[in-house]
């Protein structure tokens, strides 16, 4: 079975990389090196491989994203919850992904949730209820796998079903093309 493939996008420092460090049970670095090209791991839960791409965040780079996003099944938007600058990230790589890869399903992870306060802007609450949105930290790991686990359940797995649908249904438009009856 092909790797379901996953693209991290978000501004730089938003916790992209860490989000992977806590996925291969790394220890949490809070000062994690800014990623300067894009990093690919894979990923097996469940008997299910995944494939992940994290990117830079860059603006120079936007070019490799568009690359990694091109190929991807998902799109995870990145972004951190404790900025006051998080709306404007969250508006820009939503509007980035949407130009270049509009039909992928989206998710939206809030990261650094331990420097966070607990207010949620009106803003962030209209975000969770157009995509799915999720909030946790790298600082728990176990928290980060439940976010993929989630996802996982929520999202891949009803998307490879579709998938899997789809082929068998053109398979079957295929055999009743070819055949031809001489009666």
């Amino acid at each position: 079975m092909k790797p379901f493939k996953i693209c991290l996008v978000g501004p730089p420092a938003s916790g992209k990389s860490s989000i992977l460090a806590a996925l291969q049970n790394k220890p949490f670095n809070p000062h994690i090196s800014q990623t300067f090209q894009n990093n690919f791991w894979k990923y097996t839960d469940q008997n299910r491989s995944f494939r992940i791409c994290d990117t830079t965040g860059l603006d120079k780079f936007q070019k490799s994203t568009i690359k990694c996003m091109k190929d991807s099944n998902l799109i995870i938007i990145c972004f951190d919850f404790s900025a006051r600058s998080a709306e404007i990230h969250v508006e820009k790589w939503l509007n980035f992904v949407r130009t270049h890869k509009s039909v992928t399903p989206i998710v939206i992870i809030g990261t650094k949730t331990d420097k966070a306060s607990n207010q949620q802007s009106e803003y962030i609450q209209r975000l969770r209820k157009r995509y799915p949105f999720y909030l946790t930290s790298a600082s728990n790991p176990q928290g980060v796998k439940d976010v993929f686990r989630n996802i996982e359940n929520t999202i891949i797995i009803p998307n490879l079903v579709v998938e899997r649908i789809q082929i068998r249904r053109r398979e079957d438009e295929e055999v009743k093309r070819g055949w031809f009856c001489f009666c």
